[in-house]
């Protein structure tokens, strides 16, 4: 979990409670569909509206608030448009807005149509007689009275209406309210006597055989809906979706008597496809049906992408929270040769000439064989797609992505003429806002990284399907190879994500953290880097590497000096930090951040609790401090002491040595780790020299606030023994007694020593009784 500093306008008021509270997380997925993808769903060929049916491990690809898709208000507006001869904004707004007008019905009676306009108050009453909930802390609402009347209403005029265009609307109505009144049987009948007659059927039609799915449904008959819902599917784009919702919402799966009632293989295919896009259905067998059936059917691209997707969810990745993990385990293990079919498959359509679009099936087959690792193949394919034409521009990127990938793979080495190559092809993906471009990106930051180190490109355990890269060894691993290294994992972390207009830059699940990669690195490797990028003539790619990166030196200084102050190297922070704009300190985080004294513990121990520092004058004090301490001053070795406590976890300018601090990391680190040899949780330095100092004095007022500084570095030891023992406790109240209980204990053993030192030795000095005023945990001890 990353946490980051909080927002600057909070106020000073507010800032040690917004501090306490665990930190913003990034890097969480901004697109709730993502998983592990370097296949763009998009290269495929597909009607307007139908990117819902995409592979997702959601419900649907897109939420209720992005699927924005309007067709059967738009159908139904321009119909009504065409037969009063009004415009289309016109009987929109009449159906469709919250403000709406009746010019519509003005327009009609004025043209001496008053069936029309009678058909549009009929209309408008069963609406408001049934308003359903839209979300689910709404309530619906259903006037079961007046739905009886309408509905006897509209099967009469269904059949007595001349008016083409009015009566198939009538029988709609009736269609629809024998549904509402939850009578299926009278909406077959209905449909049967009123609109299958008809000589002329408009969408209106296929809406009443989408209502007569619904009742076939209902009646239990699920084979046979099942091929009605497919028709829906297949020749009316307005009711699309809900004739896959209608399946979907219930988890129906193909059943192969839904084939008997087909008339032809179009009909056939298209039983296939809806069933192909439901989840959890394996889609590659019918797939094949379906070329075999109707080659022309618009949803093969989409369903073959869908396949690729899918099985890159089990193939790739840690294995997400499910509930059958040993289901999901063996998906993960017939993924290998699911994707070898799904090669051949594609590879065989790409020369198929009735299905058309070489350049998607070629680029999918070139997918599959990168994945296979056989990218000569791969490498193949993808120039035949590149020679294939296309308008897609999602494809054309797809093919972009795949040449970046190819070109890592095959590259036995680092040379200049391959370092152009790779960085011209990151620089086209490091904007996108598309998941699986960002995944493909980071993977080949990831890669390339791992080329300049001289690591094994598998990012995998052996055998798994994208591992079985060869290690690409470099002859010379380290300095300017491992600034590079640095400089790509840097470019593929969230935090170096482009902001748009509004400030905001979306983060992935797979980026990485760029302030890992600096704790990983050792001071001499971000020396390296430093180095790298303030070399007097910086080449091309060196520049685009660096900008790639989004750090400078700046931003590296700092990095280097909060190393050097971690490891207590006074000195040599002062330097990395003297080197930074002195502007920077006074921009956040540290203008919110770094506005306590320091040296200053409370209780009060002289000094000015306001004075304030930057992270330059802090670590030059701090140097000048170390000196005196050798030179055998006990309040230098003290004040020492109080300076490397507060750039702890437990000190009020932790922002001096970390970027970031969370009221919880210590207790719910993850995975849990021994914390109690790290010092900034520890204070182990802060200790020694609070030790020191007790040794050098013989003024028992410096010796007491010694002897206290040291028992909160003991403190916090404690704290961290504390959250250890009581991870694996349970909830219950006596378990949480007898823990209270055992910790009690245990503070008494763990504090003694210096609280001893302070009641027995120092319990008359000024600061001990400012220490018994301020203190409830001394105060416990000596039992007041």
């Amino acid at each position: 979990m990353k946490k980051i500093p909080f927002n600057r306008y909070f106020k000073h008021s507010t800032k040690t409670v917004a501090v306490l509270i665990l930190l913003a997380c990034a890097s969480g997925p901004a697109d709730l569909n993502e998983f592990t993808s370097y296949f763009l769903p998009e290269s495929a060929t597909v009607q307007e509206g139908d990117g819902r049916y995409h592979y997702t491990q959601q419900f649907l690809y897109l939420d209720e608030y992005s699927d924005s898709l309007q067709l059967g208000e738009n159908t139904n507006a321009q119909a009504w448009a065409n037969y009063a001869g009004v415009s289309e904004a016109v009987a929109y707004n009449y159906f469709y807005t919250e403000t709406a007008n009746n010019t519509l019905p003005n327009r009609l009676m004025l043209k001496g149509n008053k069936a029309a306009v009678s058909y549009l108050q009929f209309a408008k009453a069963v609406e408001k007689a049934y308003q359903p909930a839209v979300h689910s802390w709404e309530e619906s609402y259903k006037d079961s009275l007046v739905l009886v009347e309408s509905f006897q209403t509209a099967r009469q005029l269904a059949s007595t209406t001349t008016d083409v265009f009015l009566k198939e609307r009538y029988a709609f109505q009736a269609v629809k309210l024998a549904m509402m009144n939850y009578q299926p049987e009278d909406c077959l009948e209905i449909y049967e006597t009123f609109i299958q007659p008809l000589k002329t059927k408009t969408f209106i039609s296929d809406w009443a055989f989408a209502r007569k799915a619904g009742a076939t449904l209902s009646l239990g008959d699920t084979a046979k809906a099942i091929y009605e819902f497919a028709l829906v599917f297949e020749r009316c784009p307005s009711r699309r979706r809900e004739a896959d919702l209608s399946l979907r919402s219930k988890g129906i799966k193909f059943q192969e008597k839904a084939l008997s009632y087909c008339q032809n293989d179009a009909e056939k295919a298209a039983v296939y496809a809806l069933c192909a896009i439901q989840p959890l259905e394996d889609g590659l067998p019918m797939l094949k049906k379906i070329v075999e059936l109707n080659p022309k059917n618009k949803l093969i691209e989409l369903i073959t992408a869908r396949e690729i997707n899918k099985n890159e969810y089990y193939s790739l990745g840690e294995i997400p929270y499910v509930e059958d993990t040993a289901a999901f385990e063996n998906r993960r293990a017939e993924s290998s040769t699911y994707f070898e079919q799904l090669g051949e498959f594609n590879a065989n359509n790409a020369e198929n000439k009735s299905l058309g679009n070489p350049a998607f099936w070629y680029t999918a087959a070139s997918y599959i064989a990168y994945v296979n690792k056989n990218y000569d193949k791969s490498g193949d394919y993808l120039t035949k797609a590149q020679a294939a034409s296309t308008q897609n521009s999602y494809l054309k990127q797809q093919m972009s992505i795949q040449q970046m990938l190819l070109l890592i793979a095959k590259q036995d080495k680092i040379t200049p003429e391959f370092e152009n190559q790779a960085i011209g092809m990151l620089e086209q993906f490091r904007k996108s806002d598309n998941f699986r471009v960002v995944n493909a990106y980071t993977r080949a930051c990831g890669l390339l990284a791992k080329m300049y180190r001289g690591q094994p490109l598998d990012d995998k355990k052996s055998g798994g399907w994208l591992s079985g890269c060869s290690s690409k060894k470099q002859e010379n691993a380290g300095g300017i190879h491992l600034a590079k290294a640095f400089l790509l994992e840097s470019a593929a972390s969230w935090q170096s994500r482009p902001q748009n207009a509004d400030g905001y830059a979306s983060a992935f699940a797979t980026n990485t953290d760029r302030y890992a990669v600096e704790d990983s690195a050792s001071a001499e490797s971000v020396q390296e880097v430093l180095k790298y990028i303030q070399q007097p003539t910086l080449g091309d790619f060196d520049k685009r590497l660096v900008k790639l990166s989004g750090i400078d030196a700046n931003y590296m200084y700092i990095v280097l000096g909060r190393k050097y102050l971690s490891q207590h190297h006074y000195a040599e922070a002062a330097e990395a930090f003297g080197k930074v704009s002195p502007q920077t300190w006074k921009q956040e985080p540290f203008a919110t951040y770094l506005d306590s004294n320091p040296f200053y513990i409370n209780p009060d121990n002289g000094q000015n609790a306001e004075e304030t520092v930057t992270p330059a004058t802090f670590a030059k004090r701090m140097t000048e401090l170390e000196k005196k301490m050798k030179a055998g001053d006990a309040e230098a070795a003290y004040l020492l002491g109080c300076g490397a406590y507060n750039t702890g976890y437990w000190g009020n300018s932790w922002i001096l040595s970390q970027r970031q601090w969370s009221s919880a990391e210590y207790q719910y680190m993850y995975p849990p780790r021994d914390l109690s040899g790290e010092d900034y949780f520890a204070a182990t330095q802060a200790k020694t020299y609070f030790e020191k100092a007790l040794q050098l004095t013989k003024n028992s007022e410096i010796a007491a606030k010694a002897a206290f500084g040291a028992s909160m570095c003991e403190r916090n030891a404690f704290k961290l023994f504390e959250a250890a023992e009581g991870r694996n406790v349970g909830y219950s109240e006596n378990e949480q007694a007898a823990f209270m209980a055992r910790m009690n204990a245990e503070s008494k053993k763990r504090l003694g020593a210096y609280f001893g030192l302070l009641k027995s030795k120092y319990p008359t000095t000024q600061y001990t009784r400012e220490v018994i005023e301020e203190c409830s945990t001394y105060r416990d001890f000596i039992g007041q």
